[in-house]
């Protein structure tokens, strides 16, 4: 069997795409998880999910572009930084992590930590509120549908005009998604929010 190293860094690069999509997966899955939940005890093994995969994204973008870097040193002139596909890759990388490290993992673990805290029982409203933060929602998606689009960059390659184009599709696309999602769970929370006030109001009225 013959194995080049290239073959082998680029097997670990893959290897690194299709565990950080897992994560994403889970993610993604763990959001609504915690939307729908009705008591703060079944919040927190979620909470958990998401307190331990929140630090493993930064570690996985690192990875691929050190397995990136290493495949274009392999590649005897395949590849080069200037190529318009693989710079708008680095460079959507960067800005996705970099947004997500800012802005999302600061609310997430506000998030977190208000479910830890949470007395068990009903769903308070703050952590309701906390779980359904936009930014949230928005940039997680983001991350893993602008992720897709690199993806797709580095599996066709395509012309250097096109390349920015497709990952702001992919960010198009994550911010349709979560809208479309999230917009029915904040008008639901704010609908029951109100509840008290109009009881309260028919009863005087009474």
């Amino acid at each position: 069997m013959d194995v080049t190293l290239f073959g082998f860094v680029l097997f670990l690069h893959i290897a690194v795409v299709f565990v950080a999509f897992m994560m994403a997966g889970v993610l993604h899955a763990a959001l609504p998880a915690l939307a729908h939940a009705g008591d703060v005890r079944e919040m927190r093994s979620w909470a958990k999910v998401v307190h331990r995969l929140d630090p493993l994204f930064p570690i996985a973008a690192l990875l691929l572009l050190a397995f990136g870097a290493w495949l274009i040193h392999l590649g005897n002139g395949r590849f080069s930084w200037t190529d318009g596909w693989l710079l708008t890759s680095v460079i959507a990388l960067v800005v996705i992590e970099g947004l997500s490290g800012a802005l999302l993992a600061p609310k997430a673990k506000a998030a977190v930590r208000q479910i830890e805290e949470a007395a068990d029982g009903p769903v308070p409203d703050a952590v309701r509120r906390a779980v359904l933060e936009p930014a949230i929602w928005y940039l997680s998606h983001v991350a893993t549908f602008g992720f897709t689009g690199v993806v797709f960059l580095m599996a066709t390659r395509p012309a250097a005009a096109w390349s920015p184009v497709i990952v702001l599709i992919g960010v198009a696309i994550g911010l349709a998604v979560a809208h479309a999602q999230l917009r029915p769970l904040r008008a639901n929370v704010t609908g029951n929010a109100t509840l008290p006030g109009e009881r309260q109001r028919a009863d005087e009225a009474v």
